[in-house]
Order: structure tokens, then sequence, then C-alpha cells
């Protein structure tokens, strides 16, 4: 399966992915350091729009707010006070991945696979705001 998308009208990604291509815009909450982003969007000819084929798609973790002290992280405890990770791709085939990691690959916290590209981005827009907004992990 090519990464290629014919959007609904009313998707919000049809008025961001241009011709000449850019990031898919994200909301990102505070509390996210983002490592790695290239949800490149590029708009073809005919309409569809092409995202990035790479397993390595995006990559953002955790960190405590900067005006906490590290004593005070520690005493706070919960997700605040661990690394948590996200992992996204595009898996052939297979379509979007994502993987909340808590805090390597080998505590896989929750997944999500969708060939669905709205539906790819609205999932790791509200995993990252559960995470940090709402102080849980998400259920896959």
């Amino acid at each position: 399966m090519d990464p290629i998308f014919r959007l609904p009208a009313n998707s919000p990604l049809v008025m961001t992915a241009s011709e000449d291509g850019g990031l898919v815009p994200l909301r990102v909450p505070a509390g996210w350091n983002v490592i790695y982003n290239q949800l490149w969007v590029r708009r073809l000819p005919d309409g569809r729009v092409r995202i990035t084929d790479s397993e390595d798609l995006y990559w953002a973790r955790t960190a405590p707010p900067p005006w906490l002290t590290a004593e005070e992280v520690a005493e706070e405890g919960g997700l605040r006070a661990r690394e948590i990770t996200i992992d996204a791709g595009w898996y052939g085939r297979h379509g979007f991945r994502i993987a909340v990691l808590d805090p390597g690959w080998e505590h896989e916290r929750a997944s999500h696979a969708t060939a669905d590209l709205d539906e790819f981005v609205a999932t790791l827009e509200t995993w990252m705001r559960v995470i940090t907004v709402q102080g849980k992990l998400p259920e896959s």
C-alpha cells in the first residue's frame, strides 16, 4: 500500500497540504520534546496527498515542566516523573502505527495502527494530550 490518500472535503489536512509539500501541522501540547518529525505531506496534481513513507516519521518524549526541580518531580511521581516516548511511522501494507513506550521498546504501553491519515493524526494528537494534560497512558 502506498502512502497516498484521498482526503474527505472536511478533513483538516485538506487545506494544509500544498503542491510544494510541508510538515503536517500537529497540535503538540506543552510537556513534549519533539525529537524527530518527518510527517511531510504533499498535494498531488489529482488532489490526493502523499505522505513520507518511513517507519521513522515522528518521535517525541515527555519532559517534566522546567519550573519543577528534580526533587519536586520525584515527589509528585506519576507520568511527570517518567520519560514517556511516542514513536510513529508508516509500515507499508500495514499503514500507520503509533506506539507509546514507557520507558523503551521493551515496555510498549499502547499502540494503534490505521491506514487512515486523518485518524492517524487525530490519534497522535489525542494521545499526546492524554499523557501530558490528563496524566494518563492511552488505551490501545
